[in-house]
């Protein structure tokens, strides 16, 4: 995470250098609710809609191991 503002339910998640920053809202967070901190390290789907490029089904990747086992990185994006 870039950064996460929970009183307004928005943040933006970095992408290392490796393209635009991408929108994140607290409703797209699963796992342990909107209580996620600048560097988090997430995994999330990515969604490109007239507001541009936002992030789906937010979670740590520890959220992911704990709730539905090993996932696959390949459908799923490696950002903070």
């Amino acid at each position: 995470m870039k950064w996460f503002d929970p009183d307004r339910g928005t943040g933006l998640i970095s992408q290392e250098g490796t393209g635009p920053d991408i929108q994140a809202e607290s409703k797209a967070i699963r796992g342990n609710g909107p209580r996620l901190r600048p560097g988090d390290r997430v995994l999330f789907d990515l969604t490109h809609d007239s507001a541009g490029l936002r992030a789906d089904n937010i979670h740590r990747p520890e959220d992911a191991r704990s709730q539905d086992g090993p996932r696959q990185q390949s459908d799923e994006q490696t950002l903070r």
